[in-house]
């Protein structure tokens, strides 16, 4: 344990006024001992660990009369205003890029996909009945062997393509 101090004392090793020390052990910033003094170094730790550096009216005002090698960690406050910013910011970039049309809706990109897919396959499953004829005529063969050729071939055709598919991004 380090050097206890009264309240008063301490605002004058932090550099603060009484009323200053007094909130913060008011609202739980820091802590008072059993004896109702003030231990310096866990008050120092927990002022900053606890404490918006921007709310304070000298951001420079670190000890004094502290020891100079004390390594000060970044706040749990700090971090988590700062943590609070970047999501609100990435959230206002989320929505601005959706009013903008640069993103789409998942739903709707999935029910899009699903239904052009569809589309191509009953295209390529009407594609014998609709072009056996003609290429029967063409080749000068028989027109219900030419259909049933073709279409054997594309259904091998949409079987093979659905292992594509279904293979992952």
């Amino acid at each position: 344990m380090g050097q206890k101090v009264s309240m008063r004392e301490y605002a004058k090793i932090r550099g603060v006024h009484l009323n200053a020390v007094q909130t913060a052990v008011k609202s739980g910033r820091i802590h008072k001992t059993t004896d109702g003094k003030i231990d310096v170094e866990k008050a120092n730790q927990e002022w900053l660990q606890n404490t918006d550096p921007s709310k304070s009216r000298h951001p420079e005002s670190f000890f004094e009369h502290g020891n100079e090698n004390t390594k000060v960690s970044p706040s749990s406050f700090q971090q988590a205003k700062t943590a609070d910013v970047y999501y609100r910011a990435m959230i206002a970039k989320a929505k601005l890029k959706k009013m903008t049309g640069e993103t789409i809706d998942r739903k709707k990109a999935g029910m899009h996909a699903f239904n052009l897919g569809r589309s191509l396959r009953d295209l390529f499953v009407s594609f014998p009945t609709r072009y056996g004829a003609l290429i029967a005529a063409d080749l000068e063969t028989d027109e219900h062997k030419t259909v049933v050729v073709l279409d054997e071939y594309v259904r091998k055709l949409l079987s093979e393509s659905k292992e594509l598919i279904e293979r992952e991004l």
